[in-house]
């Protein structure tokens, strides 16, 4: 009971509470943030008039967005925002996901720019180069920091277009950081996915700055950047790419041989309605639009009657929010190695990133909801993943013996991580997962013992059971 003998309200009370007033708002007028162009004869050419619609919806788009999120966002509430009628909009955009996904190249292609600009004319070492990109992206967060939210929050939520379109944007990202560190007379050219780990380590950190404003208060976002960037910048990589190179090869062949053998296995004879609930909303989650999916779809997808469905969960959602914790309650067990926290933390982070890329490549349904599908699945679902690779990326960190230079260094480190599993998942390569644990290892490393201890670690002979993908891991159902 609350004070004044009022019943207290639980977590569920409260998100039920929040849904109604959303509905509520939703269902009110919205006020135009722009004033209407006026009717009658004017002087604005149809191509003026059509310009200058748009740029209002843009507008109103980017506004509703960093409000409510791209899930909670809807066309009536742009078109009211935007002060254009609806028949307007649908004669420039055929739904909200196609002006979502013009927004944000506008977006992309005006902050590159700026970016690419800013590097270039820099000029001089590479530490005064990328402290002028980051100075450029910082300006930009602060002058429009609603459109900086629309791109790097929202557009991972915006369905599989949304992607990757963001996939495209960080590939720009990516290049230009392989530029820097290739014509840097302090450093040598990077493996692409050592560059793709520092690339995911920046988005860490803008997304958590964006995210959270009150954690980061007194934070510099350029300066963290650049802090974080420079951390891996060394000429001792200079044979790195090549050594690295041979041993991806190796481990791919190993890969090529294990998943050559045929079938891995069984559908395992005997599961538990629960678990086999939870595999068939996994399976359909990939298969099918989340926000379309219902129970009886899930309960006959497991061969389960619905009435255990229904003993078992509120709702759809309930039983995808345990599904992902099932997911991440194996992934965190292997993280909680004891030994990350003993005086050969640096080899064990090699090994338990090792084992953690395993596990994903031989779960592939497992990695797609994870990487992908669950940022589809609403705020909860989005909630779950950020917590998992927070909470991943602490065990991994906690036991190093020195303190990094980064203050975002747990949440660049998550970002490296899950921004390497994105693109093996957007590029069709997650059996491929085991093969750049490496390449991430050195990226987790060099933030705390420096690159080029860093490069030792990874380097050394693996024990021949690592070396073994076939040998090592123990055949995986091909259903799950």
């Amino acid at each position: 009971m609350g004070s004044g003998g009022r019943p207290s309200l639980t977590a569920g009370d409260e998100r039920a509470m929040a849904k109604k007033a959303i509905g509520r708002k939703s269902a009110s007028r919205v006020a135009p943030l722009y004033k209407r162009l006026p009717h009658g004869p004017h002087r604005l050419q149809r191509d003026e008039v059509v310009l200058n619609q748009r740029a209002r919806i843009h507008g109103a788009l980017i506004e509703a967005i960093a409000h409510d999120g791209y899930e909670g966002t809807s066309v009536k509430q742009v078109i009211g925002l935007a002060g254009v009628s609806r028949r307007s909009f649908y004669e420039q955009f055929a739904n909200k996901e196609e002006c979502f996904l013009v927004t944000f190249d506008l977006i992309v292609k005006r902050d590159l720019q700026q970016v690419r600009r800013a590097y270039l004319a820099a000029g001089g070492p590479l530490e005064q180069r990328m402290r002028a990109a980051f100075e450029r992206f910082a300006k930009a967060v602060e002058e429009d920091r609603k459109a900086t939210i629309l791109i790097v929050l929202q557009a991972q939520r915006a369905g599989t277009a949304g992607v990757l379109h963001l996939r495209n944007a960080t590939r720009a990202c990516e290049q230009l950081l392989a530029r820097g560190f290739a014509e840097s007379p302090e450093a040598t050219a990077l493996p692409m996915p050592i560059v793709r780990g520092i690339a995911g380590g920046l988005h860490g950190i803008a997304a958590t700055f964006l995210r959270d404003p009150h954690a980061t208060r007194g934070v510099e976002l350029s300066q963290e950047m650049l802090r974080w960037t420079l951390l891996f910048q060394t000429p001792a990589t200079e044979d790195l790419a090549e050594r690295m190179a041979a041993e991806v090869a190796a481990r791919m062949r190993e890969i090529s041989s294990t998943y050559g053998r045929g079938p891995r296995g069984a559908e395992a004879p005997t599961r538990d309605e629960h678990t086999r609930l939870l595999q068939g909303m996994l399976r359909l989650v990939t298969r099918e639009d989340y926000c379309t999916l219902t129970a009886p779809q899930i309960a006959e997808e497991a061969n389960v009657p619905i009435d255990a469905f229904c003993e078992l969960f509120v709702d759809k959602d309930e039983c995808f929010l345990a599904a992902i914790d099932m997911i991440g309650d194996e992934l965190l067990t292997i993280a909680a190695d004891p030994d990350l926290i003993s005086e050969d933390w640096a080899r064990a982070v090699r090994r338990v990133l090792a084992e953690l890329m395993r596990y994903l490549a031989n779960h592939p349904l497992q990695t797609r909801v994870l990487a992908q599908e669950a940022f589809f699945a609403g705020a909860d679902a989005f909630e779950r993943i950020v917590d998992l690779a927070l909470s991943i990326a602490t065990l991994l960190t906690e036991g190093a013996p020195t303190r990094a230079q980064s203050a975002l260094i747990t949440e660049a480190v998550a970002g490296a991580i899950w921004h390497t599993i994105r693109c093996q998942v957007a590029g069709g390569r997650i059996e491929l997962l085991a093969a750049v644990s490496d390449h991430l290892s050195y990226v987790v490393l060099a933030p705390f013992i420096g690159a080029e201890a860093a490069i030792e670690i990874v380097t050394e002979e693996r024990p021949s059971c690592a070396t073994s993908v076939g040998d090592c891991v123990s055949p995986v159902p091909q259903s799950t």
